[in-house]
């Protein structure tokens, strides 16, 4: 019986069964390396199901709050109507799809707003704008954590 059926549980389960039962009934060294691979994405994607809605919620937070910093310093129509466009969307909804259009919308505010910085030359704004995009990588390094080349 499983306790807790979350989306990632579920799907820790049927990888702990693929490993456990499947593939070690498999004599097929090819169908073993695609067993193998595919519990990999599996495990992946657990992880994401996890974390996902909370570290874009988070990111776009950390986005938003840079495009005002530089829009209050270097004003723009553009930087202006992007802000405006992420206002307009849907902001307080935790269904992923609007999540994730809230992200993006948020995405392309930063993205006027870090073009700004870098025609400005405003070296603080650009290395902030650097140091966001690291956190980006290194929260998809987090997923990619338990990434192994199978069969290799």
């Amino acid at each position: 019986m499983i306790s807790r059926p979350t989306t990632d549980q579920l799907i820790a389960d049927v990888c702990q069964d693929l490993v456990d039962t499947v593939l070690p009934a498999l004599t097929d060294e090819t169908l073993q390396v695609r067993v193998a691979m595919a519990e990999t994405v599996l495990r992946n994607a657990a992880i994401r199901a996890a974390h996902e809605i909370a570290w874009i919620s988070d990111e776009t937070a950390a986005l938003i709050e840079y495009a005002k910093a530089v829009n209050a310093r270097i004003p723009s129509v553009e930087l202006t109507a992007g802000l405006a466009a992420f206002d307009d969307g849907p902001q307080h909804s935790l269904h992923l799809a609007d999540v994730v259009e809230t992200y993006e919308r948020a995405s392309r505010a930063f993205a006027v707003a870090v073009a700004a910085v870098q025609r400005e030359g405003i070296v603080e704004l650009v290395d902030a704008a650097r140091d966001l995009l690291h956190d980006r990588v290194s929260t998809e390094k987090v997923v990619m954590a338990t990434y192994a080349v199978v069969g290799r």
